[in-house]
């Protein structure tokens, strides 16, 4: 057998609580914990907190996924992943003179 392919076969697929694949945005995934995100990407903090998360300053909620975070504040992730997106990519962009 093909060892690609064999390697393939034995890697899992990551699923979310819904069972629907792990979504990813702009390196942040859907199954990080809010820990990682905010250490890993710092300027996340905001768009979170406008997002209805205000949690990030808990220490509790450090341990949890973004999508348990999602699910306790009542938010769609599948919204929630786009709504990141939209602003990191914003965000990302050079300011027009």
């Amino acid at each position: 057998m093909d060892t690609e392919l064999k390697e393939n076969l034995d890697m899992e697929e990551e699923v979310s609580m819904d069972g629907e694949p792990v979504r990813e945005v702009c390196g942040i995934r859907s199954n990080m914990t809010l820990g990682e995100i905010m250490t890993q990407k710092p300027e996340i903090i905001p768009i979170l907190m406008e997002a209805g998360m205000h949690c990030v300053s808990c220490p509790a909620a450090m341990m949890e996924t973004l999508e348990e975070a999602a699910i306790v504040h009542g938010i769609i992730i599948d919204e929630l992943m786009d709504y990141i997106k939209e602003c990191l990519e914003r965000d990302a962009k050079p300011e027009e003179a």
